[in-house]
């Protein structure tokens, strides 16, 4: 059944030196509308299935990852795309889960959902092709990695956990713009540092900061990491005005920093009953600031 996928050429890497560049095929099919369902409904489920298992973030992500990636080196027929992606995407949080779990999940007990069912073997074949499409590199920098450093950056330039806010809300805030950045597109389209970035901004400001704003908050966020500011500037921008754009048609909004209401789309199962990942979270957060007061005077 794996037939339908077709090796589309060089892949682009995930790493923060890697480039976004594939096949052109690839490439052109991956804005097309169907594909684009397709992707949407995949990236849903995974999502749902963290939830479910009460996997890490950063599990749910690198599934994320692995399904763009795969589909920048494959292309698959539109006729058989809607289980092909569910196939792929069962197969993504398999090697996400073990990736990163102390204990994954048996293939037979991830339901592929939607009607469709996958027997084990079909799965592990998608597995192997997976692994042999991204050449076994597999371990991936994520934007859940810069969290604690920039949140940390931020407690100490603006006190408070950023703009007065509760740190443990912040942390909660920014994973709901992830997650929904990564419903929104490819996680390939930006580095991981600067989806993080954008993330504790938009999570701590909401849409207040103009671009000047935010390019001053960036020389405090990442002092000595070069950081792209436009880059930034257009992540934070998508972020916030799909809140604005959520908001104004009366639907389901992103977080908003000026708001009692946490996330609430189809990642509402990335932030329910979060407490384990927040208080490692915060306890990373925790550990950076001691290691900001132990430091000399002057030495960033």
């Amino acid at each position: 059944d794996l037939f339908f996928f077709y090796s589309g050429g060089a892949a682009a890497a995930d790493d923060e030196d890697g480039d976004n560049e594939g096949d052109a095929d690839c490439s052109s099919a991956a804005s097309e509308d169907w594909f684009l369902q397709a992707r949407l409904a995949a990236v849903k489920w995974i999502l749902e299935t963290r939830g479910c298992f009460g996997f890490g973030h950063r599990t749910a992500y690198l599934a994320i990852a692995y399904f763009d990636r795969f589909f920048l080196r494959r292309r698959v027929d539109r006729a058989a795309m809607p289980w092909a992606a569910r196939l792929l995407s069962v197969a993504c949080v398999s090697v996400a889960a073990k990736m990163e779990e102390y204990c994954a999940p048996a293939l037979s007990e991830l339901d592929a959902g939607g009607g469709y069912e996958f027997c084990s073997a079909s799965v592990r074949r998608m597995e192997l092709l997976v692994l042999s499409t991204l050449g076994w590199r597999m371990a991936a920098v994520t934007p859940f990695d810069y969290l604690p450093c920039f949140s940390s950056r931020l407690d100490r330039h603006d006190g408070r956990g950023g703009g007065g806010h509760d740190p443990a809300r912040v942390a909660l805030k920014s994973i709901g713009f992830i997650f929904a950045t990564a419903e929104a597109g490819s996680v390939l389209d930006y580095r991981p540092s600067t989806v993080a970035a954008a993330a504790i901004l938009a999570a701590s400001y909401g849409a207040l900061l103009t671009k000047e704003a935010l390019e001053s908050k960036m020389d405090n966020l990442s002092p000595s990491c070069p950081i792209e500011k436009e880059h930034v500037h257009a992540c934070y921008s998508m972020m916030v005005g799909d809140l604005r754009n959520r908001k104004s048609n009366g639907k389901r909004s992103l977080p908003c920093s000026d708001s009692n209401e946490v996330a609430t789309s189809t990642y509402d199962s990335v932030l329910v009953d979060d407490v384990a990942d927040t208080a490692a979270f915060m306890a990373a957060v925790s550990e950076m600031n001691k290691r900001i007061r132990l430091e000399p005077p002057g030495i960033h």
